[in-house]
């Protein structure tokens, strides 16, 4: 399924997947060899990037993901260690293994399953409700919120508390916390991570 899905995906920010099937060893995906590292090493490396660096970045990833989401796929799980930075600081989004088809009936064994890092989890896919575009929105909003700050929006000391801060706490804008932030970074930042899917923006585009 995971092939499935992103081999109809051809896309310059979207990793390529270039073959699928079953060998003696069992099931094979062969995606298109890229050099780098994922967000997440990058920051666990201290790399901090600067405003304009993450306006660009995200800018590609939410073009990306429009193309995806223009196709009926949406990602759900969008984080730092799906974002893959090529030598050229151009991302890549790995990863639709989890990836619902939106225009397809979930399967009812998947109904309501909890997919995703709840760090970066929508409140709805929490609760394991309906997902959309907008949920992919969110959760780029979280990375974006990370990049600019060098902090998560939404922590805790086990899960339950993640998931509690998610529901209920309300982070401080991104320009307060650093004030080489322009304003309106943060106002995109905080829009897409707000908690009613309504308020959020409308597309990734």
């Amino acid at each position: 399924n995971e092939a499935r899905a992103a081999a109809r995906l051809n896309h310059s920010h979207i990793v390529t997947v270039h073959d699928a099937g079953l060998s003696a060893r069992g099931v094979y995906i062969a995606m298109e060899r890229l050099r780098g590292r994922d967000l997440r090493q990058a920051l666990q490396a201290g790399w901090r990037a600067s405003p304009a660096q993450v306006a660009l970045l995200v800018r590609r990833v939410a073009d990306a993901l429009a193309y995806a989401h223009a196709r009926g796929v949406v990602h759900c799980d969008i984080k730092p260690a799906n974002i893959f930075l090529t030598r050229r600081d151009r991302p890549k989004v790995l990863d639709f293994g989890i990836a619902r088809v939106a225009h397809r009936a979930a399967l009812p064994e998947l109904e309501g399953a909890i997919a995703g890092s709840p760090h970066y989890q929508a409140p709805e896919q929490m609760h394991g409700g309906a997902v959309d575009a907008r949920t992919d929105i969110y959760a780029l909003g979280t990375v974006m919120y990370e990049l600019l700050t060098g902090r998560k929006a939404f922590d805790g000391n086990s899960l339950d508390g993640i998931r509690q801060a998610v529901q209920t706490f309300d982070p401080p804008a991104p320009h307060e916390l650093c004030d080489q932030v322009p304003p309106t970074l943060s106002v995109i930042a905080l829009r897409a991570m707000s908690r009613q899917p309504e308020d959020r923006f409308a597309s990734a585009a």
